[in-house]
């Protein structure tokens, strides 16, 4: 049940925090970040840091519009913005 709540969530948000999964899923912040990592290495769900934020994601093409536009891209160093070029 939990896995596919967090499906869902990739599919709604694009990309989003365990902060934000915490509080949408009703969890501890640590039993989301348990939750996410394993989903990251059994390959469910991808995760990039980004000016020290772990956003997960599962399409990239959406996580990067939703990364987009929740930071400054102006304030961001170059290495950190050419990790969203990668997604």
């Amino acid at each position: 049940m939990l896995l596919r709540n967090v499906l869902k969530l990739a599919r709604a948000y694009g990309a989003f925090t365990a902060g934000q999964a915490a509080y949408v899923l009703e969890i501890p912040l640590q039993k989301a970040v348990e939750t996410l990592e394993c989903m990251v290495s059994n390959g469910l769900l991808s995760a990039v840091d980004i000016a020290g934020v772990r956003f997960y994601y599962r399409d990239p093409v959406e996580a990067a519009e939703a990364i987009l536009g929740s930071v400054d891209l102006s304030a961001l160093p170059y290495e950190e913005r050419a990790k969203l070029s990668r997604l």
